[in-house]
């Protein structure tokens, strides 16, 4: 579907940055019991840029996963939660959230005596490269407003001024789905979807969630200072991308049987109504996939091997895992089916 040997040089290029990625990836399910499916659902995310939201009751994890994940790479102090973290941006939304606990209150002193608005912004949501957003649909329509913004052109509308944010990361939790159509447009920009559960009441799973929930509630976490520039390295792979499909050498092919499958899945999501698969949707799937193809390359064996890189069956899994409106395990059982023939 695109050309293995660019493929190939764009894991060549990055293999230290994707193998970075990966120990991140193998860690965090150390730390963590049964959430390999979410650590590599934030791992595409991170690459991609594209946001993710966890989906599941208070207490599966979620928060607790993000912050680890920035811990990791430097943009917070898991074991110190009073120092200022200028680069992440936590918050947890309500009904009576204001616009301001975000981005900043105005600074009333300052517009009487400079006759202009200005917002106390440091610290805040603009000015930060990872964002956690925990019960994100709780929010006023000026923020869900806002928030698309931010996801769509990674930009902040204040008042008559645009501005570019910092934002790499976003990451957002919500205990369920929204319905109503206003909240749907946002929960539709959110590319990477997550359901997490309680752990299943079986021994095995008891005693791993317990070994390892224990360490992570109480003990102090490691530093490590090999993940401290992974962002800005994931920056640059994301610029590269951009300037080798603008030299055309990153254009899908007019023709290839990745493209049977890929219609198969979503003509079955929209049968079934698991998701709509919007166009705009479907092209970012495309991206994450992309990704993942050069992080599984670029991480495992066929690296060494010299072998041609090319989209299949494991990247048609991410459809049905990752990419639907709705959770409905029987139809992602035949989906995921349906990407392996």
């Amino acid at each position: 579907m695109f050309n293995p040997r660019v493929l190939r040089v764009l894991a060549e290029k990055y293999h230290v940055t994707f193998k970075k990625l990966n120990q991140v990836e193998v860690i965090l399910n150390q730390r963590f019991a049964g959430l390999e499916m979410t650590t590599r659902a934030l791992v595409l995310a991170v690459a991609s840029g594209e946001p993710m939201l966890l989906i599941g009751p208070p207490g599966t994890g979620k928060s607790r996963l993000i912050r680890a994940f920035c811990g990791l790479t430097g943009l917070l102090d898991e074991d110190d939660p009073t120092k200022d973290h200028p680069l992440y941006f936590e918050y947890l939304l309500t009904p009576f959230t204001e616009p301001g606990e975000l981005f900043g209150f105005y600074d009333i002193r300052s517009a009487m005596e400079e006759k202009e608005l200005k917002r106390m912004d440091k610290g805040m949501m603009q000015h930060a490269r990872a964002v956690y957003l925990d019960e994100v649909f709780n929010g006023s329509s000026a923020i869900l407003n806002s928030l698309l913004a931010f996801l769509n052109e990674r930009i902040f509308h204040d008042r008559n001024r645009r501005m570019e944010v910092a934002l790499e990361c976003l990451f957002a939790a919500t205990n369920h789905i929204p319905q109503t159509p206003e909240l749907k447009a946002v929960f539709d920009r959110f590319l990477l979807r997550c359901h997490m559960e309680n752990i299943e009441p079986e021994p095995a799973k008891i005693s791993n969630l317990l070994r390892k929930g224990w360490r992570e509630t109480y003990s102090l976490h490691r530093k490590y200072r090999d993940f401290a520039k992974l962002l800005d390295e994931l920056a640059s792979f994301r610029e590269t991308i951009k300037k080798v499909t603008l030299q055309g050498h990153l254009i899908p092919e007019e023709t290839h049987v990745f493209y049977k499958g890929l219609t198969q899945l979503v003509h079955y999501a929209r049968q079934y109504e698991l998701s709509e698969v919007s166009n705009r949707r479907l092209v970012k799937m495309l991206h994450v996939m992309l990704i993942d193809r050069i992080y599984k390359a670029a991480c495992g064996e066929e690296f060494k091997q010299s072998k041609d890189i090319l989209l299949g069956p494991d990247q048609l899994e991410l459809f049905p895992l990752y990419f639907l409106d709705r959770q409905d395990e029987e139809s992602e059982r035949q989906m995921i089916a349906a990407a392996n023939l």
